[in-house]
């Protein structure tokens, strides 16, 4: 069952959407000029607060990252001896090194993973996530390493990100008082937090909102975010950061996808289109007598549609995108026209945090 999205130059058929009352964002100003990476600050002592929570106790992480990173330079040029060399012939000859004993670089992961999990205990997990998204964008990092600071980093981002604690200094997030007239749509607005208006009910914990009182206090969680897909793991990285410096970018979670028959699923680099749609209807480009309206549960795009557009070298690629699937059975393989397809629950979040014109997404062999 095919997938690939009509284009918007005309071509092809365009989707359909309901009504939404989704207003349009833009970047927050400035994200081109944020304060350099985190991973060498260190919290004044200021305690993280969550949301309809009192204060925690303060915890400052003291010099812990700087000692961890100066550490991990000092494990690179001298790596510590287990034992000293026998100063006598043995009668037998040495045992090999067993393969499961841990290398250099293994070594410095632990080391680093050890470091995060003290600032976090000493509340500052904003300090433990730069630290560990600096280890995760090291070329090197083997991929088993990689999946160990990933479930660290998802760990962390759960309360960060998705859960109600608002810690100091963090970038990403912040407390916001209602005021008259406000709307969760108005505030994703006014505020320019490149994201949707969803995000604030998902980390707020709102089942219902349009119900927000005067006084109440907020979470915002502010763009851009990006998506890196790998098509050879079948996932999707979220990481959060400026557009057009990856070096700076922070890690927020991954998901698994499915991607396009025969790796049709194209490479480089894109932007997130304006044609980013919440119950789209969908017409088959190989056989227009194929079409779903909204609402059709048959529609094998499933609820949520982010158009791609390719920038750079990938300019002129349109037509494909980000959506979901009614068939669960085909993520982590490839089975659609060449889109980047998800599970109704993760594309869910994904649509809430990627943003139009803003928000790239880079497609790795």
């Amino acid at each position: 069952m095919g997938d690939r999205m009509a284009s918007d130059t005309g071509d092809r058929s365009s989707p359909v959407a309901r009504a939404s009352t989704r207003e349009p964002v833009r970047a927050l100003p400035g994200t081109e000029e944020l304060p350099p990476d985190e991973v060498d600050r260190v919290l004044g002592g200021s305690a993280p607060v969550e949301i309809g929570q009192g204060p925690r106790n303060t915890g400052g992480s003291g010099g812990v990252l700087d000692r961890a990173l100066d550490s991990g330079r000092a494990n690179e040029t001298a790596p510590t001896r287990t034992s000293a060399p026998p100063t006598t012939t043995p009668t037998t000859p040495p045992a090999t090194t067993p393969t499961t004993q841990p290398t250099g670089g293994s070594d410095r992961v632990r080391l680093q993973l050890d470091t995060a999990r003290r600032l976090v205990a000493e509340n500052d997990r904003v300090g433990a996530r730069a630290l560990l998204s600096r280890v995760l964008r090291d070329a090197s990092l083997g991929a088993s390493e990689a999946n160990l600071v990933r479930d660290e980093l998802t760990e962390i981002n759960e309360q960060l990100v998705f859960g109600r604690l608002v810690e100091p200094g963090d970038p990403i997030v912040e407390e916001y008082t209602v005021v008259s007239g406000d709307s969760l749509s108005k505030i994703a607005t006014r505020r320019e937090l490149a994201v949707h208006w969803k995000l604030i009910q998902r980390v707020n914990g709102l089942k219902d909102p349009t119900r927000i009182r005067l006084g109440q206090k907020l979470k915002l969680v502010r763009g851009p975010f990006h998506a890196v897909v790998d098509k050879s793991e079948f996932r999707m990285d979220i990481w959060h950061g400026p557009p057009t410096d990856p070096s700076r970018w922070v890690y927020i979670r991954s998901f698994d996808v499915g991607l396009g028959e025969a790796g049709s699923t194209p490479t480089g680099t894109f932007v997130v289109s304006a044609n980013k749609l919440e119950n789209p209807g969908w017409v088959n480009p190989r056989d227009s007598r194929e079409r779903y309206e909204p609402d059709d549960p048959k529609n094998p795009i499933g609820e949520f549609w982010l158009g791609l557009e390719g920038t750079g070298a990938s300019e002129g690629v349109t037509g494909y995108g980000i959506h979901g699937t009614i068939d669960p059975q085909s993520i982590g393989r490839n089975m659609s026209m060449g889109c980047v397809r998800l599970r109704d629950e993760d594309i869910e979040v994904v649509y809430e945090l990627l943003a139009e014109r803003v928000s790239r997404v880079e497609i790795v062999p």
